[in-house]
């Protein structure tokens, strides 16, 4: 028999030893808040389950994700900037207003933060501030030409027998839309009624007659060079002005908005499409089960900037995180659980978007379309990038506006960009 020799009195006493330390020694999780906006159903399922699992495997730090609609949300932010009441991480595009913040002390560095090894160059690029990290970029996305492959066939146009598959040069990509147009299809599906979708054509233009070099050096006021004066943005402005006249596009495309455009394409009446990748949700659920695409990029031009013709046009979307925070540890191990290999992954195949982590796009293991834009955007030599993300708002507000009017005739190309000088105040 095993006799006790503990007195009742130590077993009492260790017991109100539990009872008091336990509650104490486990500490409350580090609350983290992050803003974002539903770039898709898909997009924001993946960041809440994300932010779940998260929450489970680290019981030190809870993240609470709230999401806002978009319009809504530009609104939201600003007064949030303007008041200094952002939470630990918020979502904004790497472009001005961000880097406003970051400039403003509003948003802070992430030096030491973010393992900016794991992000394509291109990425880390796109978030400084003068050689300065500022924001961690979620993905990219490209701008590419959408077409579909049966009507392609249907027309005796066959891609693989371009000088470059994945790239036609302008003569080759103007003759499929005459081959096109001849079997009575529209050639390029454009809905301008909303003017963002145009501008698309005049930064690619742009692009391909100028460069980023130019486009900073413009948007800059560098040496004297303005949008009128730049002589790329000068013959995209007249390269947008003969697109709308070249009957390549659908009867009253200033007129087609939102859903219509792509419309057009997911329902086989038209040909091309010029999109982001935002478009493969689209196909999924509006086109026919056996509807056959593909992608490549915006036209080379022999007569243009030798170094800007594989480049490809596309957006950053990013997560800044609040200059007055002392949750930096917790922020961190937040923020690099994303750069994480398999997560990485399965952000890219659940959402159908780009990756911007070096190991996702290395190992190619996201089959599809998907993996193709992928590549094609990894190799390309510069993201140029979208204009409402680089340039002022008052002159990215400016072309969208005016956009239609260029396209059209109304606006000639030269007072256009005259307009854009206007609203960048000179």
């Amino acid at each position: 028999m095993k006799v006790s020799w503990m007195p009742a009195m130590v077993f009492a006493l260790f017991g109100a030893m539990f009872i008091s330390v336990s509650p104490s020694a486990v500490a409350a999780p580090v609350e983290i808040t992050m803003w974002d906006v539903p770039e898709s159903q898909v997009y924001s399922d993946w960041w809440r389950k994300h932010a779940q699992a998260f929450n489970a495997s680290h019981p030190d730090i809870h993240v609470t994700l709230e999401v806002f609609e978009t319009e809504a949300y530009r609104s939201k932010i600003a007064s949030a900037l303007s008041a200094g009441t952002t939470p630990e991480i918020f979502y904004l595009p790497a472009g001005p207003q961000g880097f406003q913040a970051f400039r403003d002390r509003q948003a802070r560095s992430l030096a030491g933060l973010l393992d900016a090894t794991r992000f394509t160059d291109a990425a880390v690029r796109a978030c400084s501030v003068e050689g300065t990290l500022v924001c961690m970029p979620l993905y990219v996305a490209p701008n590419l030409m959408y077409y579909n492959k049966m009507l392609f066939a249907a027309s005796g146009i066959d891609p693989s027998r371009w000088a470059d598959p994945s790239q036609p040069t302008w003569e080759e990509f103007a003759a499929a839309c005459d081959a096109i147009k001849a079997k009575g299809k529209v050639p390029i599906a454009l809905g301008n009624g909303d003017g963002w979708p145009g501008t698309m054509y005049m930064w690619s233009y742009q692009n391909r007659y100028g460069g980023v070099q130019e486009l900073a050096a413009a948007a800059g006021g560098k040496g004297g060079v303005s949008f009128a004066t730049a002589p790329g943005f000068k013959r995209a402005a007249r390269s947008v002005a003969a697109l709308g006249k070249s009957r390549y596009l659908p009867l009253g495309y200033n007129g087609i908005t939102g859903g219509q455009k792509y419309a057009l394409f997911t329902a086989g009446n038209a040909a091309i499409i010029y999109q982001g990748p935002w478009l493969l949700a689209r196909i999924a659920t509006d086109a026919a089960p056996d509807f056959k695409f593909g992608v490549f990029k915006f036209p080379s031009f022999k007569d243009g900037d030798p170094a800007s013709q594989k480049d490809v046009i596309g957006g950053f979307d990013a997560l800044f995180v609040n200059s007055r925070t002392n949750k930096t540890a917790a922020i961190a191990v937040f923020l690099n659980s994303f750069a994480d290999p398999n997560i990485a992954l399965s952000f890219m195949q659940d959402t159908q978007n780009v990756s911007v982590i070096k190991s996702v796009l290395a190992t190619g293991m996201s089959p599809g379309v998907i993996n193709d834009i992928a590549q094609i955007t990894a190799a390309a030599p510069h993201i140029s990038p979208w204009w409402d993300n680089y340039l002022s708002n008052a002159v990215a507000d400016d072309a969208t506006r005016t956009i239609q009017g260029l396209f059209d005739g109304s606006i000639a190309p030269d007072a256009f960009l005259a307009g854009m000088d206007k609203a960048a105040g000179r």
